[in-house]
């Protein structure tokens, strides 16, 4: 079977509980306690999944050790047990369970893509055109009250407008344009403000803000985001 992986910095909670499920119309939100391993992840935190123009879905109880023994129509060398993947080929037109949730008939001749969750007590499946992901909606407003002008964020959401790949060369091109469109006493506000959040130890906080943009960003993307707006060299190959 053929997937994509789509959780890289986020992932349910090894302990738990059953995923809280809210419809509507056309889509459906799965609110999930998130596993605090991840640095940027704090104790008890809880993440939603939100799945736009959505047909149908289906939660199968099961845990880790029945679908290690075959108890589901997956298998776990076709497809590992604990990640969130898009499906490529896996015939949902004639084996998608039917006992399904539909939420929407009207959709269900459209292109649709094939998403599963495997969480600690169950498997979460979907069909939907397209997917959402994003930490507690509470810390937005925090950072806001904290830092006013919104540099910060204002970067992050331009830089996921112009690029989806994370690296040091697009990091780079992206801090010269904005100092092209944004001018430079703005990028000198972008990093004064920088200065406060590092001092305050918010980082974490803005890796949950890049992913709300739909960005994969971890810890580890953030620090190198960072450092390149530190050390931007207006003479340099970029400018």
């Amino acid at each position: 079977m053929k997937y994509i992986k789509l959780n890289k910095n986020w992932n349910a909670a090894p302990t738990a509980t059953e995923p809280q499920i809210i419809e509507s119309e056309n889509f459906v939100e799965l609110i999930f306690e998130l596993d605090p391993a991840f640095a940027h992840v704090d104790e008890g935190e809880k993440g939603t999944l939100e799945f736009c123009e959505l047909f149908a879905y289906k939660l199968t109880r099961i845990d880790q050790e029945a679908y290690l023994k075959g108890a589901f129509r997956f298998q776990n060398d076709q497809l590992p047990w604990g990640e969130f993947y898009e499906l490529k080929d896996s015939h949902w037109k004639t084996d998608f369970p039917s006992d399904k949730v539909i939420v929407n008939e009207s959709l269900k001749d459209l292109k649709l893509n094939h998403y599963l969750f495997f969480l600690p007590g169950c498997i979460f499946e979907c069909l939907a055109l397209d997917y959402n992901f994003h930490f507690d909606t509470t810390v937005p407003d925090r950072l806001e009250e904290i830092y006013p002008k919104g540099y910060f964020n204002h970067y992050l959401t331009m830089f996921s407008a112009h690029f989806n790949q994370l690296n040091t060369d697009n990091f780079k091109v992206y801090t010269n344009l904005y100092i092209q469109l944004e001018g430079k006493k703005e990028f000198e506000g972008l990093k004064e403000e920088l200065k406060k959040i590092k001092a305050n130890k918010d980082l974490d906080s803005y890796v949950k803000i890049a992913n709300y943009h739909t960005l994969n960003f971890g810890r580890k993307q953030m620090d190198e985001l960072v450092k390149v707006i530190e050390t931007y060299d207006p003479k340099s190959k970029y400018a």
